[in-house]
């Protein structure tokens, strides 16, 4: 998002949205976090109302939080811009009650507002075909147009989380507009009949509900990817003109060769990864894909996270998983090189291997490629907390969410956790680490009992400590330590201590 764009001005008061700054007459004012959140969350929405129950799992998702919290941040925040800057609508919410300033623009800014990107969203696909296990089809389906329309730059393209929460509801698409501050919505459906695919798919604008376009498809499931390509590059240009989307440079992802090997690619990724029936389940969908298709490159970079994941939890001191993984990464990362997923895993991967140029360039690599995506901008959090910038990768974590409101699998909570824990905010850590941990996520099981001892919660440290060494019998704090690809060597000493005070075994 331009800078320009997210610096909000109100009365002596100037908050940038990017930096988190709040400025009175241009000097800095302190305000917590959560107060930051509320504050943005209000004059993003200000032209409604935010009930409480949005703003409590806005600001505190995942957690259950008592609506004292909420009146205490609000107070806060009257406190610094005046009694009459949030108005309380009684027993339904509050609203950003401030007039935000009309900025001057020069001719340059002018002229580039006139070029803005275009916003659209794609909602969930319908599934068709009257089974529900094959939603996955659909929804993998709407994730690829959603990934192809974010390589237009013209185009601003809401992101997965924000429109899957609408799957399964009946669709006001002017409401469901205002709700996602986008002009033109996409919807469809998809179904499989045999050795042939049916696609439906029209634009709406949904200032009037009215639709641009749309058209059906009926066609053999070998054209599955180019009714794909089409779908997007009539959008593109319907919206942003038919001349530049014909000679505009695409650059369009490989397609797999066979409908069948996308098809394992989708089932394999629409599965939780966290739990170990699933992880197992997804791994054989992933090597079926390859063995169907073995020039497709995204099963391989998806395959090889789920041997990360077994290596990360791997206390023998053993790399042959590790290895094997990171031949899939760069396998991946070779047959798709346009694909942003298969750098951001690639980087991961050379993180692990402790390459850290490599590792940041991959995953700023990836980023750069589809900066739309979420997933890419936390992966890049994740590597700048390990290589002492962990003060810019939980911003760049943070973004992830500024991005996509409702944005938050398990790994998420856990990597903003270890940013906090770098950064020795052990009490703004905990509550992540304790939405994102699970019994099979050795590192923050271990970091989430440091967090523990530290702030004096010894009983709790001591009960990380067990589930650590339940899950791994001979987890000792220099194995684990060994494990966690620390670059500074004062992170890998500050983890050490904080095992040690949390009672693992040395």
């Amino acid at each position: 998002m331009n800078k320009a764009t997210t610096s909000y001005r109100f009365d002596r008061f100037e908050l940038d949205s990017a930096t988190r700054q709040l400025l009175a007459d241009g000097q800095p004012v302190a305000l917590g976090a959560r107060a930051l959140d509320i504050l943005l969350t209000l004059i993003e929405r200000r032209e409604r109302l935010v009930t409480k129950d949005e703003l409590l799992e806005l600001v505190w998702p995942g957690l259950v939080v008592e609506e004292n919290n909420l009146q205490v941040q609000i107070s806060a925040l009257r406190k610094v811009l005046g009694a009459q800057t949030i108005a309380t609508i009684s027993g339904r919410g509050y609203r950003f009650a401030a007039a935000l300033a009309t900025r001057e623009e020069s001719p340059a800014a002018v002229a580039a507002s006139s070029q803005a990107p275009s916003s659209i969203a794609v909602l969930p696909f319908l599934n068709t075909e009257g089974d529900p296990e094959k939603d996955y089809f659909a929804d993998g389906m709407t994730e690829d147009i959603i990934t192809e329309l974010s390589r237009w730059r013209s185009l601003a393209v809401t992101s997965r989380n924000s429109t899957f929460r609408f799957k399964g509801q009946a669709v006001d698409t002017q409401q469901i507009g205002r709700e996602l501050g986008v002009r033109f919505l996409v919807e469809g459906s998809v179904r499989r009949m045999g050795d042939r695919i049916r696609l439906t798919a029209q634009l709406i604008d949904a200032d009037t509900g009215k639709q641009v376009w749309g058209e059906r498809f009926d066609r053999p499931g070998a054209d599955l990817f180019a009714v794909q390509d089409e779908v997007v590059h009539t959008i593109v240009g319907t919206l942003v003109g038919r001349m530049q989307a014909s000679g505009a440079d695409r650059a369009r992802r490989k397609p797999p060769s066979s409908l069948d090997a996308y098809d394992q690619m989708l089932r394999g990724n629409a599965l939780p990864w966290d739990e170990p029936a699933s992880a197992a389940e997804a791994k054989r969908a992933f090597e079926r894909a390859i063995e169907i298709d073995p020039e497709y490159g995204l099963p391989y970079s998806l395959l090889a996270a789920l041997f990360g994941r077994e290596w990360a939890n791997d206390l023998s001191g053993s790399d042959e998983v590790l290895d094997r993984a990171f031949a899939l990464a760069q396998r991946g990362a070779e047959l798709a090189d346009d694909e942003s997923t298969c750098h951001t895993i690639l980087g991961l991967f050379y993180l692990e291997r402790r390459l850290f140029d490599l590792a940041l360039h991959h995953a700023t690599r990836g980023l750069e490629m589809n900066p739309a995506n979420q997933w890419n901008r936390a992966d890049l959090g994740i590597v700048l907390c390990h290589i002492g910038r962990a003060e810019e990768g939980l911003e760049m974590l943070r973004n992830a969410r500024r991005v996509d409101p409702y944005f938050g699998p398990r790994w998420y909570w856990r990597a903003l956790g270890l940013a906090q824990f770098v950064l020795r905010r052990y009490a703004d850590a905990l509550p992540d680490f304790e939405r994102g941990v699970s019994n099979n996520s050795l590192r923050a099981l271990a970091m989430l009992g440091g967090c523990c001892a530290k702030l004096g919660h010894a009983e709790r440290a001591q009960e990380m400590v067990a589930r650590c060494l339940a899950f791994q019998a001979g987890a000792t704090t220099d194995k684990l330590v060994a494990k966690v690809p620390f670059k500074d060597a004062v992170d890998g000493a500050h983890l050490a201590e904080c095992l040690r005070l949390a009672g693992m075994p040395e």
